[in-house]
């Protein structure tokens, strides 16, 4: 009985063995790939409008119905000149009510001050007590804090009078209104808005992933619509710190030195960018794979040489940093150089140092180049 288990045990790896043996290798499986390549688009053009660096927004401090606005969009303004009033009738009350409060406090003080005047010479005649010349002194003080007190209401309330007149803080243009007279404004709602002519920017929206693309103080060719051929350079200002959520764009400001008279106020420019000057490398979407918070390609290592149509490779997984590009591409910022190869399908089958075929530039079922 043991001898016959001993042997089936023997059959039994003799027909593993045979089995290992005969078992087919691994097939080298072909893989979409393409190089890296440096982008070279051509400048980009925008279109964008001319507008001040600094403005600001007038409004009241007071609550009030507005009475007048003697200015209107495109109207220049001088520093002190009054644009718009309010109805000053409660202001003007209210200064009437603490002149009048004022004077009461003054007759009390006036009051006070003969009362201690009076207790003081019947206390040098020894007819008043100590503690009556105290009250009198201290009833003084208090009515003298009272009138103080009026004053400080009253200059309060003739300064608010003030209030009922909106003036310009500085010369400027008037860029946008936000009443109308008749309509009651609350306290710091905008009236008129109010900008400097000089300086002046150029403002565009651009795609999120130029700007990755935009060096510090970049430099743009700015022409307005009307006469292309006066092109202006601007230098890049600002950007935008977030992209807008459903345009997915940020906002450039781009400097004007000494614009000409074509550059007004809310005129429209066209404004170009050299992407020539940075050069990008972008892949499709689809060639790039996220794990783990990062995202990854996998670049293939093959040998050039020889005249297959495909030739074997193996594949290895590097991250590298990315921007968002348009049209389903994202820019690579680092981890790639031109001329490399790259899996542009299937990344997510892959494994590192797996085998594969690609097929050789020129043939058909190349890519081509990823730029």
């Amino acid at each position: 009985m043991i001898r016959r288990l001993v042997f089936a045990a023997l059959a039994g790896l003799l027909l593993a063995a045979c089995q290992e043996e005969t078992a087919p290798p691994t097939p080298v499986r072909p893989v979409l790939s393409a190089r890296v390549a440096i982008d070279e688009a051509g400048p980009q053009s925008f279109v964008g409008t001319v507008e001040a660096r600094d403005k600001v927004d007038l409004g009241f401090q007071v609550l009030g119905r507005l009475l007048t606005r003697t200015v209107d969009v495109g109207d220049v303004v001088r520093s002190g000149e009054v644009v718009a009033t309010i109805d000053p009738t409660t202001l003007d009350l209210t200064v009437r009510s603490a002149e009048a409060a004022l004077g009461n406090r003054r007759a009390e003080r006036e009051n006070a001050a003969a009362t201690v005047t009076r207790v003081e010479a019947l206390r040098a005649t020894g007819t008043a007590a100590e503690a009556n010349l105290e009250d009198a002194r201290t009833a003084y003080d208090a009515a003298d804090a009272a009138v103080r007190q009026a004053e400080a209401d009253l200059a309060k309330a003739r300064d608010a009078l003030g209030y009922a007149e909106l003036r310009a803080g500085f010369d400027g243009i008037v860029t946008a209104t936000g009443a109308e007279p008749g309509q009651t404004v609350a306290a710091g709602e905008s009236i008129v808005t109010i900008a400097k002519p000089d300086p002046r920017d150029a403002v565009i929206d651009v795609p999120d992933w130029l700007v990755g693309t935009l060096k510090s103080a970049a430099s743009f060719a700015v022409a307005p619509q009307i006469a292309p051929d006066q092109t202006i350079v601007g230098q890049l200002r600002e950007i935008a710190p977030d992209a807008d959520p459903l345009t997915r764009t940020r906002r450039l400001k781009i400097a004007l030195t000494d614009p000409p008279s074509l550059f007004r106020l809310g005129s429209t420019v066209e404004v170009r960018t050299d992407r020539r000057a940075s050069p990008t490398i972008t892949l499709p979407e689809a060639a790039v794979l996220t794990r783990d918070g990062g995202a990854f390609v996998w670049v293939i290592s093959v040998n050039e040489t020889g005249r297959s149509a495909q030739r074997e490779g193996t594949v290895t997984l590097r991250q590298v940093n990315t921007a968002p590009a348009d049209q389903g591409r994202l820019h690579i910022v680092s981890g790639l150089s031109a001329g490399e190869r790259v899996a542009i399908a299937g990344v997510h089958s892959l494994q590192d140092g797996q085998k594969v075929l690609v097929p050789a530039d020129g043939t058909r079922g190349s890519e081509g180049d990823a730029s």
